[in-house]
C-alpha cells in the first residue's frame, strides 16, 4: 500500500452516534478515509464496500450477534487481506486473549482519541503483531499472557541498545520505526530483537513486552 494512499476504514458498530462521530472527525483526513459502515451482521456480510477496505473497526457488541467475534471468520472469508481492529468498552483478560486467538490486529478502547485511533491503524497497516491502544491498561498484558516467564536467571546481560529497543517495542513501534528513531538499519534492529529473544527466552514481540513489564525493564 502506497504511503500517500489513505487507509480505507470500514466501521462496524450499531451506535449511530459513535459512527457519526468517527466520520465527522475524519472528514478531510489524509491518512484515513471511511470506505463503508454497517450496524448489523447482515449489513456487514452484504456490503460491497467491505471488499474495498483495508481495515475493519469492529464493535464486539453488535446487533444480530452473540458477540462480534463470530463475524471475524465470515469477514475474512470475504476479504482475507483485511486487518481487524476491535473497538470496545471491554477491558478484560478473556476478551483480549480471544482477540489474539481470533487473529485480531489491534485492541483499543472506545475512550480512545481519534489521534490514537489513527496511530493504531497506521501501526496495523505497517506491521504484523498485536497492538494495544493507550487506554488499555498495560497491566492487563501480565494477566493475559501469564505463561511468559523467564527461565534464564539474572543477569540477562542486556545492552543499553537492547533496553532502548525493548522500551520502544512496549510502546507499539515496529522495526522500521525503531530504526528511524535510533538511526540504525532495520537489519540491525532485527538482529537486536533476535538477541533479546535469546537472552530473555522469548519467542515473540508480545512475549518480550510482557516480560519487560513483568520484570520492570521499562517504566
Amino acid at each position: 500500500m502506497d504511503a500517500t494512499t489513505p487507509i480505507r476504514l470500514f466501521l462496524i458498530d450499531d451506535s449511530e452516534i459513535l459512527v457519526s462521530g468517527i466520520k465527522s472527525l475524519l472528514v478531510g483526513n489524509k491518512l484515513v478515509s471511511i470506505s463503508g459502515c454497517a450496524g448489523t451482521a447482515n449489513e456487514v456480510l452484504q456490503s460491497k464496500e467491505l471488499l474495498q477496505s483495508d481495515v475493519v473497526l469492529l464493535d464486539l457488541m453488535l446487533e444480530g450477534t452473540t458477540d462480534g467475534f463470530e463475524l471475524i471468520d465470515p469477514i475474512l472469508a470475504l476479504n482475507p487481506a483485511l486487518k481487524i481492529v476491535v473497538l470496545t468498552c471491554h477491558k478484560d483478560v478473556n476478551t483480549i486473549v480471544k482477540s489474539v486467538q481470533k487473529g485480531v490486529s489491534a485492541y483499543i478502547g472506545k475512550d480512545s482519541s481519534i489521534d490514537e485511533l489513527i496511530a493504531v491503524l497506521q501501526l496495523v497497516m505497517k506491521g504484523n503483531g498485536f497492538f494495544f491502544g493507550e487506554t488499555i491498561p498495560r497491566s492487563l498484558l501480565l494477566d493475559c499472557f501469564p505463561d511468559v516467564v523467564n527461565t534464564h536467571p539474572k543477569p540477562w546481560n542486556l545492552t543499553e541498545r537492547e533496553i532502548e529497543i525493548i522500551a520502544l517495542l512496549t510502546k507499539g513501534f515496529i522495526s522500521k520505526e525503531i530504526a528511524g528513531k535510533l538511526k540504525i538499519n532495520i537489519s540491525t534492529v532485527e538482529s537486536h530483537k533476535d538477541n533479546i529473544k535469546r537472552k530473555l527466552n522469548c519467542k515473540t514481540v508480545i512475549d518480550i513486552v510482557v516480560f519487560a513489564l513483568k520484570n520492570g525493564l521499562v517504566d
